[in-house]
């Protein structure tokens, strides 16, 4: 893996990265990360809107109501990237973050309005809630994501203009690193 001049870890093809899919990790909010006790097919059915994710970002639960949300199945998503769900040209802004918040083990905000790709390709905002999972040392084992609603589709000149100044920087960062 290579760092940017950014000292982002290049996240193309991050869909590579699998977690090993029977590993349980923690609840939220519990103080320690210990065993949901929810195997494969408990995560698969699991009738919340929630999403478990390692400190990779690879998806180990996915509510049946997420697929009301987004979209996608537990079988479209489970043991793969977060990069389902995540529009292309946000994602390096995404892991940023992201990868911030796990080393850190704290998010500046509980409550998020974040894009997300459906898997007919349209682009929504969904209000999610997001609770880190305490790793045993500094930092996070994962997070807890918990859909709490959905805004209006993007769409129209405004979220293209808001958009223009990732896109280019998306283009530039793809152009720039070493193949």
């Amino acid at each position: 893996m290579t760092m940017s001049r950014f000292g982002l870890a290049e996240r193309a093809g991050r869909d590579h990265r699998r977690g090993d899919a029977g590993k349980h990790i923690g609840e939220p909010g519990d103080g320690a990360t210990r065993d949901h006790g929810m195997d494969a097919s408990e995560a698969a059915n699991d009738c919340r809107a929630t999403v478990t994710v390692d400190r990779e970002g690879i998806i180990h639960q996915w509510g049946d109501a997420v697929t009301d949300v987004v979209g996608h199945s537990a079988g479209d998503a489970l043991g793969r990237s977060l990069n389902v769900v995540i529009p292309p040209a946000l994602q390096p802004v995404h892991w940023w973050g992201f990868d911030h918040a796990m080393k850190s083990g704290r998010l500046h905000r509980r409550l998020f309005k974040v894009p997300a790709v459906r898997k007919d390709g349209r682009i929504i905002v969904a209000h999610a809630t997001i609770d880190l999972i305490p790793g045993k040392s500094r930092g996070a084992d994962g997070a807890v994501v918990t859909f709490v609603g959905v805004g209006a589709p993007w769409r129209g000149k405004a979220w293209q203009a808001a958009l223009a100044p990732i896109n280019f920087a998306n283009r530039l960062w793809h152009r720039t690193r070493p193949q």
